[in-house]
């Protein structure tokens, strides 16, 4: 199982907060930077791993690893939603 990085933007729209199309990275280093980059553009900005194999569609459960701005909240939206 590999590691993916993701990071997931966030716009508003009439008040809600809608997810961007998420940008993976194959390097941490790489998903944090993006991150912080992304959040002086975006609504919200979540950065995170996930392990991942494609070939079988099974995946971790994602861990947080940075949160800028305003994101919907994690309990009542699942990640996987917003691609």
């Amino acid at each position: 199982m590999e590691t993916l990085y993701v990071v997931q933007s966030f716009h508003e729209v009439d008040g809600a907060v809608l997810p961007e199309k998420p940008v993976l990275h194959g390097m941490e280093e790489f998903a944090r930077q993006r991150g912080e980059q992304l959040a002086t553009q975006c609504e919200g900005v979540l950065v995170y791993a996930q392990g991942a194999d494609t070939d079988r569609g099974e995946y971790s459960d994602p861990v947080i690893l940075a949160k800028y701005g305003r994101v919907p909240d994690l309990q009542q939206q699942s990640l996987c939603d917003c691609f």
